[in-house]
């Protein structure tokens, strides 16, 4: 028995990186470590997790598919999610990808001592509709916007977190 780990591009379907595993929980440890990945955060791919034949009634298919340009609990599924499991049936997986996003922590982007790109990955990671939903939030353009998420400095970064910190509190 195979279990399967894909990284998959939405636009045309290409499987960026494939691993298969003769161990279920050796599968579900690489699974967690590719949605723990935070240089994919917001990009158009998607981790798959595909186990074998006969383990979901419904037939071969992928039981869980998380979507990294979608926040947690809309179309991604957070890595530390105690409900991952091998053995998860489809139906199982999608009522886990789609279930509520947990209690997002009042966060202070003013404060936070990280780098700048850092945060605007964590920030964009919990907004709907990934990098371009947190441009439109901050009415940058989004070529703008991924150039500070790939490490770009800018000058207006301190008026940026504050206003990522209000956006917070009024969501």
């Amino acid at each position: 028995m195979t279990w399967t780990v894909r990284l998959r591009a939405h636009a045309n379907g290409r499987i960026v990186e494939n691993a298969t595993f003769e161990a279920p929980d050796a599968a579900m440890i690489a699974y967690r470590a590719l949605l723990n990945r935070d240089d994919l955060v917001g990009k158009p791919l998607a981790a798959v997790f595909k186990p074998p034949h006969g383990v979901d009634p419904s037939g071969n298919v992928a039981t869980l598919f998380s979507r990294f340009d979608m926040p947690i609990g809309y179309g991604r599924i957070a890595a530390d999610d105690p409900r991952l499991d091998p053995f998860i049936t489809k139906l199982a997986g999608d009522d886990l990808t789609m279930s509520g996003p947990p209690e997002a922590p009042n966060v202070n982007w003013e404060a936070d001592p990280r780098k700048f790109a850092e945060c605007l990955r964590d920030w964009n990671a919990s907004l709907p509709g990934g990098q371009a939903g947190a441009a439109r939030e901050l009415r940058v353009p989004l070529t703008v916007y991924t150039r500070w998420c790939e490490g770009h400095t800018t000058k207006v970064e301190g008026a940026i977190r504050r206003l990522m910190t209000l956006i917070d509190k009024c969501a």
